[in-house]
């Protein structure tokens, strides 16, 4: 046949055999990858100390490793949005780098234009770390944006309230008003208490008896938590163990300020939620836990174009954990 005949020529055999090599070489011999990492050890250790100043413990392997990849996350992230440009268009970027150059006294006045390209020369976002989070936050929102879970059913509101139910309970409600006694004048509170009962004072009639107190006199709709705020624990812990009565006093408590006569204006005891009372912060929760799980599964399908390296540390250190379990 003519055709086959056609195909029996050395400089189409020459390419056929060049695009074979070409694909044998793309798939024996592949590029190497980005190498990200392994941590610094001063970089570790400035990890370490900032985790130790914020939470006051020791850190763990296992919070260790955890840190690690969490950075070294952040370094894949603005690998790719450099990768990406971004740097480029980003408003954000755009100004901290001109504010940077006016800070270095290099505008001359040069136009914006011109200052950012001259910083971008200098490589001023790669030492910016304003400028590196904000790449970050971008690519990691890009992700986000490509991976967007869907949001919580109703189904799922309800299955969360019900595993949550206890978490959920309802603090009890505090309205209170109170008559202060710093520690110079707590000689006079029997005498002061016997007036204010005799005379049948309400709250209004025996303010004028209170020491100043910076806090303020009037608490209104306040949790257990926000009264601890003003008064410390132990003035919230003995006000819970009491029996409040609405419109009567309550009694002395004291608190690291002093004594308190207290009046209870309003109470309302500790009670189980009820879903539609807590069905948008368990809706928000779950979006968020939602995203949190989305992108974090991005971030490892991301790093497989890298080679990223000191993961192994995270490895050993859950291995260590599942052994100790």
């Amino acid at each position: 046949m003519k055709w086959i005949a056609k195909l029996n020529r050395p400089w189409l055999h020459f390419i056929l055999l060049g695009a074979v090599f070409y694909q044998l070489q793309g798939a024996l011999f592949p590029e190497p990858k980005p190498v990200i990492g392994p941590l610094s050890e001063s970089r570790i250790e400035a990890l370490q100390q900032q985790w130790e100043a914020s939470t006051g413990q020791q850190l763990t392997p296992e919070n260790k490793a955890r840190l690690i990849e969490v950075e070294l996350n952040g370094d894949v992230l603005l690998q790719r949005a450099l990768e990406l440009d971004i740097h480029l268009y980003d408003k954000v970027i755009y100004q901290r780098l001109i504010r940077n150059m006016n800070f270095l006294q290099l505008a001359q006045g040069k136009p914006e234009a011109e200052l950012f390209k001259q910083a971008l020369e200098m490589r001023l976002h790669l030492d910016d770390t304003i400028v590196k989070r904000r790449l970050i936050q971008v690519m990691e929102q890009k992700l986000l944006a490509d991976n967007l879970p869907s949001k919580p059913s109703a189904a799922e509101i309800k299955t969360e309230f019900e595993n949550r139910f206890k978490e959920l309970r309802r603090a009890p409600i505090y309205s209170i008003e109170h008559i202060f006694f710093n520690r110079e004048r707590e000689p006079e509170v029997t005498s002061i208490v016997a007036t204010i009962k005799n005379r049948k004072l309400d709250i209004e009639a025996a303010r004028y008896l209170s020491s100043p107190f910076l806090q303020g006199y009037q608490f209104t709709r306040q949790t257990p938590r926000q009264l601890a705020n003003s008064f410390g624990k132990d003035f919230v812990l003995t006000l819970e163990q009491a029996e409040p009565i609405e419109n009567e006093w309550l009694g002395l408590i004291r608190s690291a300020f002093g004594l308190h006569y207290v009046w209870v204006s309003d109470f309302e005891p500790s009670r189980d939620a009820r879903l539609e009372e807590v069905e948008e912060k368990l809706r928000k929760d779950l979006t968020y836990e939602a995203q949190a799980q989305a992108l974090k599964a991005a971030i490892v399908t991301l790093r497989e174009d890298y080679d990223v390296r000191g993961l192994d540390v995270a490895a050993r250190a859950s291995k260590t954990k599942e052994a100790r379990q």
